[in-house]
Formats: structure tokens, sequence, C-alpha cells
């Protein structure tokens, strides 16, 4: 039996064995290395927060709208008030 070597140290057993079988180039079988796949955030999900003293939008998050109906109001750190106040979820 033929032995197997990688291109590079960090190869995982299913790119030897599929650079083995003659593919030229593996991606994607390890996350680590090789990996050419971009996920991106669903825009239903992300929402932005602004500020309800200066009116400025200075945080974006994600919220789950099946758990939570109504618009989320949290107190976070102002960067340009430089104090905590309440942020509200806007469009």
């Amino acid at each position: 039996m033929a032995t197997l070597k990688a291109s590079f140290p960090r190869a995982s057993v299913a790119q030897l064995v599929e650079q083995q079988f003659c593919k030229l180039q593996v991606t994607g079988s390890n996350p680590v290395a090789g990996s050419t796949k971009h996920f991106r955030m669903s825009q239903d999900n992300l929402i932005k927060l602004e500020c309800t003293v200066c009116k400025k939008v200075n945080y974006h998050t994600r919220k789950n709208k099946k758990t939570i109906k109504g618009r989320l109001e949290i107190s976070k750190l102002c960067p340009t008030c430089k104090k905590h106040t309440l942020h509200k979820e806007t469009k």
C-alpha cells in the first residue's frame, strides 16, 4: 500500500484520501486549512441600536424574532455621550 503524503502539515485524513485519488486541489474538508466558504448572517436578524439621547446609531446586533416580538431596549455605553444610556432598536 502506498503511503499518503500531505502537501501541508495540517492535512486531515479526508484530505489525504482525496489527494490520493487524484484531486488536484482539496478545499472545504478541513475548516482550518483550505476552507473557502464564507457564511453570511441573515439580514432579517440584524438590527440597529440607536441612542435615545444623541440619536446616533452606535451598535448593530442580532435578535431572535420568534422569541422577542417587541422592540429591543438595552442600556449600553454611548461613545458620543460618554455614559450609559438607553439604546432602542431602529429599522
